[in-house]
């Protein structure tokens, strides 16, 4: 059981460990580069479009209108979802809104009348999403 090359394999009493300044550095630089790709991360998500459900109104089983309010970059090209929802929460109603730059700069806040044909009654109307396309995107 003595074999030294057993010993030196698994129990080798002559481990060279890292010094104790290279350590704490190795250490601070993984923390750094793990802070910074957090800080990446979660400000990549930041959107600074906004948008807010206003009002609604149920006109009858086939019509619904929603008033919604978008706040966004006027130098951005923005898409708007609509969407009626029955009581079920099943989508009876869909109209996507196209909102072109103007000649505005700096954050606005649009206010749009939406008309939606609906399937079935709805009994909920509202804004789904807002999100950024590209100027050339025909829509």
């Amino acid at each position: 059981m003595s074999d030294p090359s057993l010993t030196a394999r698994y129990n080798n009493p002559k481990k060279r460990s890292l010094p104790k300044k290279t350590r704490n550095w190795l250490i601070a630089a993984a923390l750094s580069v793990g802070v910074a790709g957090a800080a990446y991360f979660g400000f990549s998500n930041y959107t600074a479009i906004q948008a807010q459900d206003i009002e609604f109104e149920v006109v009858s089983a086939t019509q619904a209108k929603a008033i919604v309010a978008v706040e966004y970059n006027a130098k951005h090209r923005v898409q708007c979802d609509i969407r009626a929802m029955n009581e079920s929460k099943a989508i009876v109603g869909y109209e996507t809104v196209l909102l072109d730059p103007g000649e505005a700069t700096g954050h606005i806040t649009q206010r749009l009348d939406v008309d939606l044909h609906t399937d079935n009654l709805a009994t909920t109307v509202g804004v789904e999403s807002c999100y950024e396309v590209p100027q050339e995107y025909k829509g």
